[in-house]
C-alpha cells in the first residue's frame, strides 16, 4: 500500500511540475507587478497577463505606439472569464492575456491600456500629446497617467519594458 501511495504522490508531483510552467504551449506569464525589466532569449513565445473581467466594461488594450516589430511579434489578444457564485453577469473573475514572439535581441516597450468600467472608448488612446480643441495650435496630454501600481478604478497605460536576448 506505501509504495501504491509513493508512486502516486510522485505522479502528482511531476503533473503539477509539468502544469505550473507558463501558460499557453509553455509560453511564459508575467502580470502586472513585473513591468520593469521582463527578459527574454529570441524566439521565445511570452504572455503579458492582466485581470479582466469584460462583461461589465473592464477591458485592456494594446496601445499606441505598438512595440517594435522587428523585435516583439504581437499574436493576438485573449480572455478567459471565471463564474462566480451566482448566475449574475460580472460576478466572475477573468484573464485577459496578450500574446508575444520574442523575435531578436534588443529592447521593446509594450504599452497596455486599462479600461475599468468602460473609462475609456479605445486602445488607440496615446500618451504622446495631441492637439487641444480649445487653443488651436496647442497640444495637452493624455488624459490618462501611466500607472505606478497594481490595476484600480481608474484608466492607466501600464508600461512594460521587454530585453530580448
Amino acid at each position: 500500500m506505501r509504495t501504491v501511495l509513493t508512486s502516486l504522490a510522485a505522479t502528482a508531483a511531476a503533473v503539477l511540475v509539468l502544469t505550473g510552467c507558463g501558460g499557453q504551449g509553455g509560453a511564459d506569464e508575467y502580470g502586472t507587478k513585473e513591468r520593469e525589466a521582463i527578459t527574454v532569449d529570441a524566439g521565445d513565445e511570452f504572455t503579458l497577463t492582466v485581470p479582466a473581467n469584460p462583461a461589465i466594461g473592464q477591458n485592456w488594450y494594446l496601445a499606441e505606439p505598438r512595440p517594435d516589430a522587428g523585435i516583439l511579434k504581437y499574436r493576438g489578444k485573449r480572455e478567459e472569464e471565471k463564474g462566480g457564485d451566482s448566475d449574475l453577469v460580472g460576478s466572475g473573475d477573468g484573464t485577459q492575456f496578450f500574446d508575444f514572439t520574442a523575435l531578436k535581441p534588443g529592447k521593446a516597450t509594450v504599452k497596455l491600456l486599462h479600461c475599468p468600467m468602460a473609462g475609456c472608448h479605445s486602445g488607440t488612446e496615446s500618451a504622446a500629446p495631441f492637439p487641444n480643441a480649445t487653443a488651436p495650435g496647442t497640444t495637452t496630454m493624455s488624459p490618462f497617467p501611466t500607472a505606478t501600481g497594481t490595476p484600480d478604478d481608474l484608466p492607466a497605460f501600464f508600461v512594460y519594458t521587454i530585453t530580448v536576448r
